[in-house]
């Protein structure tokens, strides 16, 4: 294991490198959306209407057996980020799990005139303060997650460690309030030997203090209050500042800073420090997205050797994130948790999240088996 000498070196070579990941930008988003209006007139207005509101009364809309996407919608608009349409327009509904209704265009429009329409339809949900899905970023293990979900997360965690190893299941319901809110609710149950018992009731509030598209870059806070269910646990209290960065096409960056405030025992409390970096290679959800996790945890009562149980615990937990479906929304990560130096707590921790983002569709939705490339062009 990495000394603790070692360890904080370590943390204060990325704190700094995370410093200077803040000050770069993504690529701008080259659609020019005058000419992806003219585009849209042509190629989309007939499904989608001039405004982005489809005619239900319409003999064409009413043939399709479905709705099409109301672009007017500003929450819909601004949910998916435009490399998740893109993958759509150019391919078909179906390379998404979407309506085969949806035809591809890839083989009449160019790549910046996909740009361009793109640039155009993400005007028409209007001025609003709903944070772009361009900045919803993959759910890492320990790192908390700026950007608002409507979701599900079961979470699963074993703990192998000096005495009775200990599993710990958690049930995490996320919903939107607002433009810049969301609720929390959090369920734990606890395993350790033969002591079972639920842990838990964590209701929270997500408030976003910052967002932006173009720097790709989103900041939040929020909190929550750790309710005990049985006699062994106490009355917590869980604030925490989470960022996320898009550092370019294919990566991304996530940091947070939470502390833990015991109510009843003060020595127990800590603050808690993440960050993680995801390889994005690719636009399609059904596929593996590798990251890793840096983690320092820090007592408030600490002790003068480095080898007690109270001292810094700095771990690493390479993980990824599996897309069960074609549209990503129905995901595992699996990681594994490794500590850097002896703070005696546990010698290694297993996680295992299944996500479902229910607003982008329900669970049974998008797990077609995906075609052959040589018939993509007719999806």
């Amino acid at each position: 294991m990495m000394n603790t000498s070692a360890a904080r070196q370590l943390s204060s070579a990325l704190f700094t490198l995370l410093l200077l990941v803040l000050a770069i930008s993504p690529p701008a988003n080259a659609g020019d959306p005058e000419r992806g209006a003219d585009i849209y007139g042509v190629n989309c207005v007939v499904c989608h209407g001039p405004t982005g509101e489809p005619d239900a009364d319409s003999d064409l809309v009413k043939s399709l057996g479905v709705t099409p996407a109301v672009f007017s919608d500003a929450l819909f608009n601004s949910r998916e980020p435009a490399s998740t349409w893109k993958v759509v327009i150019t391919h078909g509904g179906p390379a998404m799990g979407f309506s085969e209704k949806m035809p591809a265009f890839g083989g009449g429009l160019t790549e910046q005139d996909i740009d361009d329409v793109l640039s155009y339809i993400k005007t028409l949900g209007g001025t609003h303060d709903y944070p772009d899905g361009s900045l919803n970023l993959f759910l890492p293990v320990r790192t908390k997650k700026a950007f608002p979900e409507d979701e599900w997360v079961w979470k699963q965690r074993y703990t192998e460690q000096d005495g009775d190893n200990a599993w710990k299941n958690t049930l995490e319901y996320e919903f939107r309030i607002g433009q810049r809110a969301q609720g929390i609710l959090e369920l734990t149950h606890e395993v350790e030997g033969s002591q079972q018992n639920f842990g838990h009731l964590e209701p929270g509030f997500k408030y976003i203090l910052k967002h932006d598209q173009q720097a790709g870059f989103i900041l939040a806070a929020a909190a929550q209050v750790a309710a005990p269910l049985n006699s062994d646990a106490n009355w917590e209290f869980l604030p925490y500042l989470a960022m996320g960065k898009v550092l370019s096409e294919k990566w991304t960056l996530q940091s947070s800073a939470r502390l833990k405030f015991d109510l009843e025992d003060s020595d127990e409390g800590s603050a808690e420090f993440a960050s993680v970096v995801h390889y994005v290679h690719t636009d399609y959800g059904r596929a593996i997205f590798p990251a890793l996790e840096l983690v320092a945890e820090v007592p408030f009562e600490r002790g003068s050797e480095p080898d007690r149980a109270d001292a810094v615990q700095f771990s690493i937990i390479p993980q990824a994130r599996i897309g069960l479906n074609k549209r990503g929304n129905i995901a595992l990560n699996a990681g594994v948790e490794l500590p850097l130096n002896d703070a005696d707590r546990y010698d290694w921790r297993a996680y295992l999240y299944l996500i479902w983002d229910f607003a982008d569709g329900g669970f049974f939705d998008g797990w077609e088996v995906m075609l052959r490339r040589s018939n993509k062009r007719d999806l």
